[in-house]
């Protein structure tokens, strides 16, 4: 393959994927690059032609996004805002829900998802006595699943290798800095009720992951023994419906 052809192939492969992402942006209604950055129609079209700069003229919409359906007051979550998530999901399913252990307490987590240069976050948080914490919105990617390790069993589960951050609902749970601390029946009834509340919005989930699945080098015992050993993920897996991945 000579240079020329080189280059026009990786150009149409940018090409290809700045058209991705601007239709991802106009699903999620990111239009213009003065309300939404890069990531935005405009942004993506700028990227795909720059000499369309100061030729785009700024206009309404065809058509707003719809509002994500309100969380029920009964499902009693406090939403407690993380500036780490991705916009949007790059217009990928959403077909898994991964379960993982703190590693600490709520209160620490809370601290920890707020802080912008800890670079890390999860959708929901949910403590031993039950309370249920939401750090960033459904229709967003968080960053909980790091990044696809060798000898993942991910890829030939979902039968892709992309990012799984975009592709899942994620959901930490308080363990006070110990494996070994039982899930408590509070922690699991608000487990399950947040899980409840991703399907109906994501009813194309089929999977409830262990965070080794994604990775099995960095985070072999995530979520742990304290939901597998104990029964407790398989269970969670059976009344959601799910097929458990552990």
């Amino acid at each position: 393959m000579n240079d020329d052809l080189e280059w026009r192939m990786a150009t149409l492969s940018q090409q290809q994927s700045a058209i991705t992402r601007a239709l991802a942006a106009m699903e999620d209604g990111r239009w213009l690059a003065s309300e939404s950055g890069a990531d935005s129609v405009e942004g993506w079209l700028l990227a795909l032609n720059p000499t369309w700069t100061g030729h785009l003229t700024s206009r309404s919409p065809l058509y707003t996004r719809d509002k994500p359906p309100p969380i029920p007051p009964e499902a009693n979550i406090q939403y407690i805002n993380s500036p780490n998530h991705y916009n949007g999901r790059a217009g990928m399913r959403v077909v898994a829900i991964v379960i993982h252990t703190m590693a600490g307490t709520l209160s620490s987590c809370d601290n920890w998802f707020q802080n912008s240069a800890s670079q890390v976050s999860s959708h929901f948080g949910i403590g031993l006595g039950g309370q249920k914490h939401q750090y960033v919105n459904l229709r967003d990617g968080s960053w909980a699943n790091g990044i696809l390790e060798s000898g993942n069993e991910w890829t030939g589960i979902v039968g892709n290798s992309q990012n799984p951050n975009y592709q899942t609902v994620t959901v930490e749970t308080e363990d006070n800095g110990s494996g070994s601390t039982p899930v408590s029946d509070a922690q699991y009834q608000g487990t399950l009720e947040v899980c409840q509340v991703a399907l109906k919005l994501f009813p194309d989930i089929r999977y409830l992951m262990g965070h080794r699945i994604i990775s099995p080098h960095s985070r072999t015992q995530c979520c742990g023994n304290r939901w597998w050993s104990s029964g407790r993920f398989g269970a969670l897996a059976n009344d959601l419906g799910l097929e458990a991945c552990i």
